[in-house]
């Protein structure tokens, strides 16, 4: 005798998973003196209910160079990271973005 299994699923609520994204944000080159502090308050402010912004530090680099480390949770809904990556680049100041990690939850 073999046992079965049924699993009732209820079709209005849907599980969606969470991606963790960590950032690589350098500040553009062409200013003489970077205001970090003003880019970093710029991307705290980017922290909504879809984007759950989680940890922003400023990290060395090289050479007296320095980067942001940028480590966000959002829905896995389609769009929402090429979104949250364009809303980056809106801060000033922001030269370049590179994904680092990205992960289911």
């Amino acid at each position: 005798m073999s046992a079965k299994i049924v699993v009732f699923k209820d079709p209005e609520v849907s599980t969606v998973g969470e991606v963790a994204i960590t950032y690589k944000i350098m500040a553009a080159d062409s200013e003489d003196e970077i205001n970090y502090e003003a880019i970093l308050v710029g991307l705290n402010g980017l922290a909504t209910d879809v984007y759950n912004v989680q940890n922003i530090e400023l990290k060395p680099l090289a050479f007296g160079l320095k980067f942001i480390q940028l480590h966000v949770v959002m829905n896995d809904g389609e769009g929402l990271v090429d979104a949250f990556e364009t809303q980056i680049n809106s801060v000033g100041g922001i030269g370049s973005v590179e994904v680092l990690e990205m992960g289911l939850l």
